[in-house]
This record gives C-alpha cells, structure tokens and sequence, in this order.
C-alpha cells in the first residue's frame, strides 16, 4: 500500500483540456494523446512526508462595538453628483472665425 504525501503541490492536480492538447494543471507539459496523458505523473515539490502538518491557527476576530444600521448602510445617497449639461446648452466657441 502506498503511503500517503502531505507535501502542498505533489502529485496530479486539475486537468486542463485546450483544444487537442490534455495536462495537468501543475505541470506544462501537453500531449494530443489521451493514452499518453494517462501515463504522466504528476509534478512533486520537495522530498515525500509521510507526517501530516498542523493546519495554521486563524486568529479569532472579536468585535467589541457595535455598530448601528444607519452606519453600515451605505452613504451613496449624501455624494450625489449632478449631470453634466446636455449638449444643446453647451456653447463651443467657434475657433475657425477667431483667426480670421
């Protein structure tokens, strides 16, 4: 029986199919042939480990105020911005008649 790796990164990954070409997603190599996409092993990182590694401890998140619903809400009613002018009440100088 085959012992177990807890190396992050070893062994096969996701398959990537693009057009003709099939590999895994941790390695760049592709073959046309699904025969011999089989037989690709997949890529390892660093030496085998049998011994499973301690999961990160996440910090706790304490909240200790708590807010009010009208401060979560969303300010986007006080920063209205006003449209620009249509283009009817722009008035462009005319820059061919001041050369003249």
């Amino acid at each position: 029986m085959a012992l177990l790796c807890y190396n992050r990164g070893c062994s096969q990954r996701v398959p990537v199919f693009h057009d003709a070409l099939k590999g895994w997603s941790c390695c760049k190599r592709r073959t046309t042939d699904f025969s011999d996409f089989l037989s690709v092993v997949g890529c390892t990182k660093g030496r085998h480990n049998s011994e499973k590694t301690p999961e990160p401890v996440k910090p706790e998140v304490k909240t200790t105020e708590k807010k009010e619903l009208s401060e979560l809400k969303p300010k986007s009613q006080e920063d209205i911005i006003q449209a620009p002018e249509s283009v009817e009440a722009i008035k462009r100088p005319n820059l061919l008649y001041d050369y003249l």
